[in-house]
């Protein structure tokens, strides 16, 4: 059996098999309160690059992968009614990605419904190379991106924001670094089994900078990467993929 094929059927158990911890959401909760879960889960569930930034354009690229987010719910335990739960919210993505030309990537992203979630997130990116140092092995890019989320059918979230990005390439491995601007929109579902205080849905708009680092490391055609996001929270999320 060819590595790609043994690597998909891989990529396969482990969407089965992941194991996701879901965080029980507060009521009552004010506006203060919304604004500061959008700041947890809306910058949180936003798209991230977790993968070499060298693009894919211009060549028959193609790029599937497996994410797992890791978003700090810690402080939703202090708002509203508060909840007894302090770890931390954990899921999966699925992504697929598509070299095009002139160095521009597309990709999309989303949750696979084999995993029956309470919280549901797709999205998607595009890319561009736009310098590469000729003497040192360096490189820039810019990523666009928008998504999506839907919690527990109490909270929808979506986010949009771009990305510039730096690129260290050395042998098998990948730094990246970067900075950007996002902007997240939530709205919270009110009524008898909803969670606002007042009872009514009610939308909140935020936005801020914020900086990430990451690595990416080749194994074949194989890669794993790591990424840190700071926000106003950091988060911390990995992907194991394959390009082919």
């Amino acid at each position: 059996m060819k590595l790609g094929h043994r690597f998909l059927i891989f990529l396969f158990t482990l969407i089965c098999a992941q194991a996701h911890a879901m965080t029980d959401l507060p009521r009552n909760l004010s506006t203060p309160d919304q604004i500061r879960m959008l700041e947890i889960l809306g910058y949180g569930s936003a798209a991230k690059i977790l993968g070499d930034p060298y693009p894919l354009g211009g060549y028959s690229g193609v790029e599937i992968g497996l994410a797992t987010q890791f978003i700090p719910v810690g402080d939703l335990a202090s708002m509203g009614s508060g909840t007894e739960d302090k770890g931390e919210l954990s899921y999966s993505t699925l992504s697929l990605g598509k070299g095009l030309f002139y160095n521009i990537d597309t990709f999309v992203y989303f949750s696979p419904s084999i995993q029956n979630e309470e919280m549901q997130n797709f999205g998607g990116q595009f890319r561009w190379g736009f310098y590469e140092a000729p003497f040192f092995p360096i490189s820039f890019s810019a990523l666009l991106y928008a998504g999506g989320a839907n919690i527990q059918n109490l909270v929808n979230i979506s986010t949009i924001g771009w990305d510039l990005i730096g690129t260290v390439n050395m042998e098998n491995v990948a730094l990246y670094f970067g900075w950007g601007r996002i902007r997240a929109q939530g709205t919270f579902i009110g009524g008898s089994g909803g969670i606002t205080a007042s009872g009514d849905t009610e939308s909140q708009n935020i936005s801020e900078d914020h900086t990430f680092f990451g690595v990416n490391v080749e194994i074949s055609k194989a890669f794993i990467a790591l990424e840190v996001d700071r926000y106003t929270d950091s988060v911390y999320s990995g992907k194991l993929g394959y390009r082919f």
